[in-house]
């Protein structure tokens, strides 16, 4: 296993705005590449220094896993000018397709996040992914309650990220099973995030299935087309071109956008805002009314 510090960091769709004391360690896993593509540790003790901290997601193709073995982060949920806040949840499963979040630790902070590879989380969490779109759903339902207390009790008790993350790869090992998730969608995902610009039709062909085929088997497994998925995994390309300090132009040109304007057009439809806003710290953002949060919604996994 690899594991790297990074202070100030962002990885994959996830952005740290980070107090001196802030960073995620970062690890990624020889034994479950093939399940996991990075996990990342937010280790922070001290209360004042965790406040600092601002973390901001935005929509993926990558279903995210999150276990907090100290306090845990109020989410809020932004789309434009509605917004959702939410301090009930501790340990979850979400797949981010629309809006941003805004995660802000309310004490000492300890949080484990795990980036799944779309094409292989049935193994993991059930074929029927479409669940995690835009909800969190609780890992006690997925696992079981006596597993999840057990691994936040190794976390809690773990002295450094290395044992951390040898207890997630431990957990998520002896959890694997054998999907009966669709090949033709798992592929053709694995595919898309290679090139979100690769167009449906081509897409089909080289799978060898129709369009028609395509589009139903995606569907089904991930709750969106094709085309809905390129556009996500299309969007999670701009924050790795900008934090290499290119402009917002070159940018949509490294990105495959036919222009800086449709670039933001697409994203500001997908995340509620354009992107030079998503970056500016969180000291200058104008805060969103919050409403209501609602409870953790429960899948019914399939066997």
């Amino acid at each position: 296993m690899s594991i790297v510090h990074e202070p100030h960091v962002s990885y994959g769709s996830v952005t740290v705005h980070a107090s001196e004391h802030a960073g995620p360690v970062l690890g990624k896993s020889a034994v479950l590449a093939d399940y996991v593509e990075v996990m990342a540790d937010l280790d922070i003790a001290r209360p004042d220094d965790a406040r600092a901290l601002t973390v901001k997601v935005i929509p993926s193709t990558a279903p995210h896993l999150l276990v907090h073995y100290r306090t845990a982060f109020t989410l809020t949920r932004q789309f434009g000018s509605r917004s959702l806040s939410r301090s009930d949840c501790r340990h979850f499963a979400t797949t981010l397709q629309t809006g941003v979040v805004i995660a802000r630790p309310r004490g000492p902070l300890g949080t484990i996040c795990i980036n799944l590879r779309p094409e292989a989380a049935a193994s993991l969490l059930g074929e029927r992914m479409q669940c995690f779109l835009d909800a969190e759903i609780g890992l006690d339902a997925i696992f079981g309650a006596s597993q999840i207390s057990l691994l936040e009790e190794r976390l809690t008790t773990a002295n450094t990220s290395a044992e951390r993350f040898a207890c997630m790869e431990s957990f998520l090992a002896a959890n694997l099973r054998e999907p009966r998730a669709n090949p033709v969608a798992c592929r053709a995902a694995a595919l898309l995030r290679q090139n979100p610009n690769l167009r449906v039709r081509h897409l089909a062909a080289r799978l060898d299935v129709s369009q028609r085929h395509l589009g139903r088997s995606f569907q089904a497994m991930f709750g969106m087309t094709p085309k809905e998925f390129a556009r996500i995994a299309r969007i999670e390309t701009v924050w790795p071109a900008w934090r290499q300090g290119a402009s917002w132009a070159d940018v949509a040109y490294a990105t495959g956008f036919a222009d800086q304007a449709h670039m933001i057009h697409d994203f500001t439809d997908i995340v509620g805002l354009p992107p030079a806003r998503l970056v500016r710290p969180p000291a200058t953002e104008t805060p969103l009314p919050a409403n209501m949060s609602k409870g953790i919604k429960t899948p019914r996994r399939t066997a």
